[in-house]
């Protein structure tokens, strides 16, 4: 791809549609990944160590973390132009259908809010870790990250939000691409529901670690429960 066509793709407006949508399946399924990889602090610290130290020595990841910035920006600075020209525009995009065609979803209703309120937490999760302490190693800096009930409050709300945002956003991004079809749409609806769901597991190990519950695994007593929520 030379840098005049992808300067073309940019400025008409399907090519933003088109960007907006790739990146954001892109996103999605970083953001899957990114669930698998946390869901490695349920093995223990040698685990989830281990893999963060895999990560950091591979030669790749400056590369990748490169590609991901920029699936970041495209897809915030599209998304933001595409609003921008559907409001001058005084309709709806593929992304918000009216209510007249029956897609109308509490999803598609909030993605703009949602959209924002994403973009408000990730800028708080990268100052939150920027400045964390990394000397106590990574299990450790994650762990009391999820000790903390204010962070673990924006981190729910984070994770609903990505939730409510993919709950729309992942299939009509299969219809932009021109992917969608009447034999099979049911099924990229159902991907999209369950993309969607899968994140609120995010929230779900915040919680876990905010309750104790990773203490060898052993239940926590009543008492004890009402004990870490009062406190």
């Amino acid at each position: 791809m030379n840098f005049k066509f992808a300067l073309r793709l940019f400025t008409s407006s399907i090519g933003r549609k088109t960007i907006m949508a790739a990146s954001g399946l892109a996103l999605a399924f970083f953001m899957l990944v990114h669930l698998a990889e946390n869901l490695l602090l349920l093995k223990g610290e040698a685990a989830y160590n281990g893999w963060v130290d895999f990560l950091l020595s591979n030669p790749l990841i400056p590369v990748a973390e490169i590609g991901l910035l920029i699936l970041f920006l495209a897809h915030i600075i599209t998304g933001l132009w595409v609003r921008y020209e559907n409001y001058k525009a005084g309709g709806f995009s593929k992304y918000e259908e009216s209510k007249s065609q029956g897609g109308r979803t509490i999803g598609s209703a909030t993605m703009i809010y949602t959209a924002f309120a994403l973009l408000a937490y990730l800028v708080y999760h990268m100052i939150h870790f920027r400045f964390a302490d990394h000397s106590v190693g990574f299990y450790q800096m994650v762990t009391e990250a999820f000790r903390n009930k204010l962070f673990v409050s924006v981190y729910v709300a984070g994770a609903l939000a990505l939730a409510l945002h993919l709950s729309h956003g992942f299939q009509s991004a299969f219809q932009t691409l021109g992917l969608n079809h009447d034999k099979y749409s049911f099924l990229i609806k159902a991907a999209g529901y369950a993309v969607a769901v899968s994140m609120i597991l995010f929230a779900m190990l915040s919680v876990y670690f905010l309750l104790g519950m990773d203490l060898r695994f052993a239940p926590l007593s009543a008492p004890k429960v009402l004990e870490t929520v009062i406190n």
